[in-house]
C-alpha cells in the first residue's frame, strides 16, 4: 500500500514537476527552443511506439500468429515501449527516464543482469573459456607416411 501511495504522490507532482525543468530549460536555451526540444522528442516517442509496434506485427504475421518471445526479449520490448511512451508525453523529466531506460547498460541494470561494461557475451552452455595463461597448444609429430617407410630411415 506505502507503493501505491508514493506513485499516486509522484503521479500528482510530475505536471509540476515538468513545469518547472521546462521554465529552467527556456531559460537557458530559450522558450522556442525548448518548446522544439519538447516536440521532437515527443515525435521520437511516437515514432518509437510505431516501429516497435510495426515490427511486433511484421513478426505475427510471418509466424501465422504466434509469436513467441523469451523472457528477456519480452522485457526488453516492454522497456522500450516504456520508453516510447514516456518520450510521447510532453516534457524533460519523463524524457529522462526514457532514455535512462533506452541506454543498453541502465537498461541491463534495470532488468537485474547488473551493469554491462563490455560488450562481450558469455560462452554458450557447456564451452569453457580459459584465460590464455591456462592453457597452451601442444603440437604432435607429424604422422608417418606408411608409404615412405619407418621414420629416420632414409
Amino acid at each position: 500500500m506505502i507503493h501505491l501511495r508514493w506513485l499516486v504522490l509522484g503521479l500528482i507532482a510530475l505536471p509540476f514537476l515538468e513545469f518547472a525543468t521546462f521554465f529552467f530549460v527556456a531559460g537557458k536555451i530559450g522558450f522556442v527552443g525548448a518548446l522544439l526540444a519538447v516536440f521532437l522528442t515527443s515525435f521520437l516517442g511516437i515514432v518509437l511506439l510505431k516501429g516497435g509496434a510495426k515490427l511486433l506485427f511484421a513478426q505475427v504475421m510471418r509466424s501465422g500468429g504466434v509469436v513467441l518471445l523469451s523472457g528477456e526479449a519480452a522485457r526488453s520490448g516492454m522497456l522500450t515501449a516504456f520508453a516510447g511512451l514516456l518520450l510521447a508525453i510532453p516534457g524533460f523529466v519523463t524524457d529522462i527516464l526514457a532514455v535512462i531506460l533506452l541506454v543498453p547498460a541502465l537498461r541491463g541494470f534495470l532488468m537485474g543482469r547488473g551493469v554491462v561494461t563490455t560488450g562481450q557475451r558469455p560462452p554458450p552452455p557447456g564451452v569453457v573459456d580459459l584465460e590464455p595463461a591456462d592453457w597452451r597448444e601442444e603440437r604432435r609429430p607429424p604422422a608417418a607416411d606408411p608409404r615412405l617407410g619407418p621414420p629416420g630411415k632414409g
